[in-house]
């Protein structure tokens, strides 16, 4: 399981596939605090990306590879901005 809860941290570790989404959800749920690490994210199945950018928990960390950080940081960022025009 790429999911990981440590030190009120959720860790995104290796591939996360698609069957990690569900778990992912449930824990930023369960622990809407926490911030999402991605440091150790190699690979993010769309699905789990949906997740990250539906909820936009915090997020810290960048991943190794420049396209995976790329593309999730982009999205969260003008989510981000777009929210704070909305107040």
């Amino acid at each position: 399981m790429s999911v990981r809860v440590e030190g009120g941290v959720i860790h995104l570790m290796g591939r996360c596939p698609a069957d990690d989404a569900e778990d992912l959800l449930r824990q930023i749920q369960e622990n809407p605090d926490f911030a999402v690490d991605i440091s150790e994210a190699k690979k993010l199945h769309t699905a789990v990306m949906q997740i990250l950018l539906a909820l936009s928990p915090a997020v810290q960390g960048r991943p190794s590879d420049g396209s995976l950080s790329h593309e999730l940081m982009w999205g969260l960022i003008s989510k981000r901005d777009r929210a704070q025009k909305n107040f």
